[in-house]
């Protein structure tokens, strides 16, 4: 009877056992990630002031300042146009021709590659169009816009989309080319509508294509703009970077690259925070976003 007692004991311990098992494992999984990012920002912390270093020690020595600056200038020069609000003054039309001009590209790129996969041989017939103007340089097109559309914002926004709009196109089609017809299929005999198994099915599988493009096209968005702003503006970080080059003012060249730089990586910063709302299905470690 005693032998029983304790072999019920025993049975009814093992729940608790798994339990407890599974609990270290993830605390264990959880210190081991913790471990690894913490050594992946070490590594880009040495990365980064190996480079500065490197820099500081070539500037005047290796090359010459007028060509490279150094990195103390820099951030005085950086420091200086934040102090005066030339950088302000200038950044926040930059920020909104970027803005309209990824947002234009972006929506467009979207309607224009679910338009395309809706429509039966659409695909096929527009490929090679798409394919030869996404060929075309886009910084030449740059003063046909200015020609067409002024020196105001306008040309600065439509340079920006065309930059957004072939890569989240192209992209987008990429990710409603892996859908799996037999899971299509599955979904309509079990009574789903044409618009169902596009929510469900169809955009949840092209979602992580989307979000790449949408992320990988945040500088190409500022770098139409920029470019428009070099050939003709009176404003703007483009035009603010060309007038300090004029001037042989090499570090406020720099400040104006690194005020552009913290943009970028605001917008990318966003971009994830979407990324992980709209995919939180999809394991960071696997996502195509990296």
């Amino acid at each position: 009877m005693a032998e029983r007692v304790r072999s019920v004991e025993t049975d009814d311990s093992v729940p608790g056992r798994e339990a407890e098992v599974r609990r270290r494992e993830a605390a264990n999984t959880e210190r081991q990630e913790r471990n690894r990012r913490t050594t992946v920002v070490a590594w880009q912390i040495l990365l980064l002031s190996a480079l500065l270093a490197g820099w500081w020690g070539a500037s005047g020595r290796i090359v010459d300042r007028l060509f490279l600056s150094d990195p103390v200038s820099i951030a005085r020069a950086f420091w200086r146009i934040v102090v005066d609000g030339s950088l302000w003054f200038h950044l926040r039309y930059t920020l909104a021709e970027t803005f309209l001009g990824y947002v234009l590209g972006a929506s467009s790129g979207l309607l224009a590659a679910v338009g395309t996969w809706i429509v039966p041989g659409a695909a096929p017939a527009l490929r090679p169009l798409i394919l030869l103007a996404y060929a075309t340089p886009k910084i030449a097109l740059a003063p046909l816009m200015i020609l067409w559309f002024g020196i105001g914002i306008v040309p600065k926004v439509i340079l920006a989309a065309t930059f957004v709009f072939f890569v989240v196109y192209l992209n987008t089609m990429a990710g409603l080319g892996t859908v799996s017809g037999g899971l299509v299929n599955v979904v309509r005999v079990m009574g789903a509508t044409p618009a169902a198994v596009f929510r469900k099915v169809v955009l949840p599988n092209a979602m992580p294509f989307v979000v790449a493009g949408l992320r990988i096209t945040i500088p190409a968005a500022l770098i139409g703009a920029i470019v428009a702003e070099f050939i003709s503006s009176n404003r703007g970080v483009g035009y603010l970077i060309n007038a300090a080059s004029s001037r042989y003012r090499t570090a406020d060249v720099f400040a104006g690259i690194l005020g552009l730089l913290i943009v970028v990586l605001a917008m990318n910063a966003g971009v994830s925070a979407l990324e992980r709302w709209w995919l939180p299905w999809v394991p960071r470690e696997r996502s195509p976003l990296g």
